[in-house]
């Protein structure tokens, strides 16, 4: 995992799903890993996803525990795929 401050909110274009392109939301279903663009820098996500309500719910997990770390939702609009890390309770 990265160092970088995940600020929550805050959209990212994900660049990278199990090192391919994102072509469907799908791809992010189980578990499997995504990197995003935050502020010009890679960051890597590694979890386990399943679909909510058109997007995909995607818990970051502690790479040692296997705890989870942060809650993140996948979107995709006209072929373009976010990720935004959301504050889920």
């Amino acid at each position: 995992m990265s160092t970088l401050s995940v600020v929550s909110g805050v959209s990212c274009p994900v660049v990278s799903v199990a090192g391919t392109d994102p072509h469907l939301l799908a791809q992010f279903h189980g578990t499997t890993e995504f990197t995003v663009d935050m502020a010009g820098a890679p960051y890597l996500v590694r979890g386990c996803g399943s679909s909510l309500d058109g997007q995909v719910r995607f818990h970051e997990k502690d790479e040692v525990l296997g705890r989870d770390v942060r809650v993140w939702h996948v979107r995709e609009l006209d072929g373009t795929f976010t990720a935004e890390h959301v504050a889920a309770f």
